[in-house]
């Protein structure tokens, strides 16, 4: 990459093969990226930055999607373990799953009062000492 020049779209995914592999093999920070980037593409440090931004939010996107993949199976599975539990008749295990499922959908509410046994606290504070 020379400095001024547009580059295409395949050169600039040719060099984003060399930011992962700055990034994720190296492990390079972002000083030290930024001034080996900008003397190996010839560019200027702030490009170098641009493109370490780019790298990062394209991480960050794979990670997402590999992430509610991940959820999907996951959830899948569970509804397939439920369908054969309510089959089967077992009653603990189809509880425990749907609990499961609850805990993924954040749907759990079951809060436990561990200060005051559900009495009224009361504080008081002396100030005229």
């Amino acid at each position: 990459m020379a400095k001024g020049r547009k580059t295409d779209e395949v050169e600039f995914e040719q060099v984003m093969v060399r930011v992962f592999e700055l990034m994720l093999y190296e492990h390079l920070g972002h000083d030290e990226f930024a001034s080996k980037a900008a003397k190996e593409f010839n560019c200027s440090v702030r490009h170098a930055e641009r493109l370490w931004a780019e790298a990062r939010r394209r991480l960050k996107e794979r990670f997402k999607q590999n992430s509610e993949e991940i959820l999907e199976n996951h959830l899948n599975q569970l509804y397939d373990l439920l369908h054969r539990c309510k089959q089967d008749g077992n009653k603990r295990t189809e509880k425990e799953t749907l609990d499961s499922i609850a805990k993924i959908y954040q749907l759990e509410t079951k809060k436990v009062d561990i200060t005051s046994n559900g009495q009224s606290i009361s504080i008081n504070i002396n100030l005229t000492d």
